[in-house]
């Protein structure tokens, strides 16, 4: 069964996740070789969240048509970053990644969600069915006879 082309926007978000991909595994990078013994558990938390990030933006680039759901996580991880960032700020703390970590994952979480949601236009997630349709079930079977 030959396979249906991608759409402009599976292969906008496909291309979209690869970059993303790459920045969270150099950001994985970068972290761990700034890991530093007062937080050391800190500094190795951040190193596996960034992999795996970086991992499920490769799962969705490879098939965005039906994988697009798995770059949710990066999508949840923009969003917490930049409000937990934000609200330290608006509380007064003054640390030098704060700013940057609120001025960089808003408008990253912004174009991920954008392109995650452009990338199946119409598509709504819902909960699995229990069974199979109606429609999908066999129909019932038919007894012929022979007549002499």
């Amino acid at each position: 069964m030959p396979q249906i082309p991608f759409t402009a926007q599976e292969r906008r978000l496909a291309a979209f996740c690869r970059v993303l991909a790459v920045l969270y595994f150099a950001a994985a990078a970068a972290f761990a070789l700034l890991l530093q013994p007062p937080a050391l558990l800190a500094g190795i938390l951040a190193v596996s969240l960034m992999a795996a990030l970086g991992t499920t933006c490769l799962v969705a680039a490879t098939r965005p048509r039906e994988r697009r759901h798995a770059v949710l996580p990066a999508v949840v991880a923009q969003l917490v970053t930049f409000a937990l960032s934000a609200g330290f700020l608006l509380a007064g703390r003054r640390a030098p990644g704060l700013s940057a970590a609120a001025a960089v994952n808003f408008p990253l979480f912004l174009l991920t969600s954008f392109l995650y949601r452009s990338a199946a236009p119409g598509v709504r997630s819902a909960p699995a069915a229990e069974g199979l349709p109606p429609e999908a079930e066999s129909p019932a079977r038919i007894q012929l006879k022979v007549s002499k």
